[in-house]
Order: structure tokens, then sequence, then C-alpha cells
């Protein structure tokens, strides 16, 4: 059967050696060159990050000047239906740009009214002809329209 009680080592250690440990100075000359290394590699990794951001806002304008173009399509697009429309109703460019509506059928709608407003006033004035209604008579100076009122009293006339 073994010994329970181990023998102790025949020849101890003299002096045992004090635990190593850091320095304040040790710790932060270690932690200084960590953060070199890791500033290096960041710098390294994220170089073309001033490229890519410039590239994206490159991207976003092309995307507002094909807005801007698309737009523009659309403005030429209304202008012609609304000139091809005028032209078939008989309208002038300066109607036509009254005309209000998106498709074919609203443009030449809104030109029947339009031409119908026209015809209304048209033979309004042809009803009343080119006579122009105060012909014929002239406005008192100040002053005259006493005398012109006695005038007509004394003589008996009503004009």
């Amino acid at each position: 059967m073994p010994d329970p009680t181990p023998n102790p080592d025949p020849t101890p250690d003299p002096a045992p050696q004090p635990d190593q440990g850091f320095t304040q100075a040790d710790v932060d000359r270690i932690v200084a060159d960590r953060l070199k290394r890791e500033r290096e590699t960041t710098k390294t990794k994220y170089a073309d990050y001033d490229d890519l951001k410039a590239k994206a806002a490159g991207a976003k304008t092309v995307e507002d000047r094909l807005a801007e173009i698309e737009r523009q399509a659309k403005d030429s697009e209304d202008r012609a239906l609304r000139a091809e429309v005028a032209n078939a109703k008989g309208l002038t460019a300066k109607q036509a740009k009254r005309l209000q509506g998106s498709t074919r059928e609203e443009l030449e709608a809104d030109a029947d009214d339009l031409l119908e407003d026209i015809g209304e006033r048209e033979s309004e004035r042809k009803k009343r002809g080119n006579r122009v209604p105060t012909e014929g008579k002239t406005t008192p100076k100040p002053g005259e329209e006493k005398l012109q009122t006695f005038t007509r009293n004394l003589f008996g006339r009503d004009d």
C-alpha cells in the first residue's frame, strides 16, 4: 500500500523568485504599440472610404439628373399633346396653353368648353355691335352739371 503522505521535496528551493509584474510604463508602452497597430490596420482597411463616399454622392446626382430628364420628357409630351389637340380644334397657341388635362380626352373636352365660351362671347359682342355705349355723349366738366340741369329745366328738355 502506498504511503498516504507524500514525501516532501528533499531539496526545497532556497529563494523563491517573486512573480514578475508589469510597471505602468510597460503597460503604457504595450497599449501604445497595440493602438498604433490598430490604427494602421484601420487606415488600410478603410483607405477607399472617401472614394466610395464620392461615388455614392455621384450616384445620387445621376439619379437626380435622371428624374429631371424624365420630368422634362413628360412636360414635352404634354405640350405636344396640347398643341396637337389645339391644332385639331382650331385654337391658337395662346389658347392651347390654357388647356387643362392629362389625357387626350380631357384636353379635347376642355378645348370644346373653351370654344363654347369663345363662341358665347363672340355672339354677345355681335349682339351689341361695334357701338360704344357712351357714343355721342360728353362728360361734363366739374361745375357744368348744375348749369346743364338748370338749362334743361328752363327749356323743358329731358335728354
